[in-house]
């Protein structure tokens, strides 16, 4: 199962935590792992261009982390969590999403 930690601080979501594998299909052919990877991939991308923060990667855990929260980063990180609560709407046995206030 993939774990998605979602830490929020005053009203800004200040990290993104993915861990696992969904185990949908076999490796290569899995849609769900796929879509997170897109997804988190694409918000990596986004926070370092746009907000300049460095996301972690590494095998099975990428970690996105916002350093000085601000309407930019919550609008990438609001968008990432929407795609990924869809992802969970649909796969539950495969993906389960946690907000956790620090």
């Amino acid at each position: 199962m993939i774990k998605v930690m979602v830490c929020t601080k005053d009203n800004y979501i200040i990290s993104i935590n993915v861990t696992g594998h969904a185990n949908y299909d076999e490796h290569g052919n899995d849609l769900v792992c796929a879509s997170v990877s897109s997804i988190m991939f694409g918000l990596c991308n986004a926070v370092d261009m746009l907000h300049h923060d460095e996301p972690k990667v590494a095998s099975n855990n990428i970690t996105i982390s916002i350093n000085s929260p601000d309407e930019i980063s919550q609008t990438i990180m609001q968008t990432g969590l929407i795609q990924l609560q869809t992802i969970e709407q649909s796969f539950s046995q495969n993906i389960k999403v946690e907000i956790q206030e620090v």
